[in-house]
Order: C-alpha cells, then sequence, then structure tokens
C-alpha cells in the first residue's frame, strides 16, 4: 500500500505533536525535580521507623520481566497526605525515548521500618492500560512490582537522591 503526500503529512503531524507533548512533560518534569525543596510537612529524617516514607527525589531503573525491556527512571514524590503520596516518575527507554506520568500512591501500612503502598493508573490503551502497584519502601530503598492489563509487569527500583 503506497501513502498519498496527505496521508504522510497527517503521519508527521500526528508524530511531531506526540515529540512536543512528550518533550513539554519532560520539561515540566525537569523544572520539578532541579527545583524540588520538602515540604515543612515532609519528614526530613529517612531513617527506618521516622515515618519518612516516600517524599522526596529518587533514581533508578524499571524493568519489564514480560518482554525483556528496561531502563533509567527518576521519581519525585511529595506527600498528598498521610496515607497518599503523589508519584511523577520519568522513564528512559533505549536512551532515546522518555515517558513522563504520574500516579498515587495509597499507603497500606508500617511495620518494622517498612512502609507498604499501592496504587494504579490508566496510561491508555496504546501504553498497556490500567498499571497497578505493589510496593515497598525501606529508609532509602523504593521498590514496586506493577501488572497491566496487556499482561506487562515488572518492577520498578530506585534509591532516594536527597
Amino acid at each position: 500500500m503506497v501513502l498519498g503526500s496527505h496521508a504522510w503529512r497527517r503521519i508527521l503531524f500526528v508524530v511531531a505533536l506526540a515529540l512536543l507533548a512528550t518533550g513539554c512533560g519532560a520539561i515540566r518534569f525537569q523544572r520539578a525535580w532541579s527545583s524540588y525543596e520538602p515540604s515543612n510537612y515532609e519528614p526530613t529524617s529517612h531513617a527506618p521507623g521516622t515515618g519518612a516514607g516516600m517524599p522526596g527525589r529518587w533514581k533508578g531503573e524499571w524493568r519489564s520481566e514480560w518482554n525483556g525491556h528496561s531502563g533509567g527512571l527518576r521519581g519525585l514524590m511529595t506527600r498528598v497526605d498521610d496515607g497518599h503520596t503523589r508519584a511523577r516518575f520519568f522513564s528512559t527507554y533505549a536512551s532515546l525515548l522518555f515517558f513522563t506520568h504520574e500516579t498515587v500512591f495509597h499507603v497500606v501500612g508500617e511495620q518494622d521500618g517498612v512502609l507498604h503502598f499501592e496504587g494504579e493508573q490508566d496510561l491508555g490503551q496504546a501504553f498497556g492500560g490500567v498499571y497497578r502497584y505493589a510496593g515497598t519502601v525501606v529508609g532509602d530503598s523504593f521498590r514496586a512490582n506493577f501488572t497491566a492489563e496487556n499482561g506487562d509487569h515488572g518492577v520498578f527500583e530506585m534509591q532516594r537522591v536527597d
């Protein structure tokens, strides 16, 4: 099948819009990452048992156990209230592609210095549908397992960088 010039223009327009949208998300994330300062409502100690939990800047990697894909991952987490943390992620793939998304994690418990949380986010069918997360924070280590409606599953592993 040969595409006419009108079809190529439409494809290029859609690609340009997608690049612009992801580029704007990357700029917003980088600006928030660079200017992050803990609020007066976020604990400054990150030792287990202090209740510091997730707020702060995190860096590590994501891995899909479904298809073997992996890449860099940065997370910027801010406290919403006592039981919720907003997580904004910037992930890379093949050092060329990047994606930003945001979710809210719900703290489901804390015992012996281990904070347990869960959350979910609908990234749209093109990106796997609804992703569900369940994880832990122990001191300066973050780990979350994810599963998606399309069958993808894997892990986010990060260390606090603040």
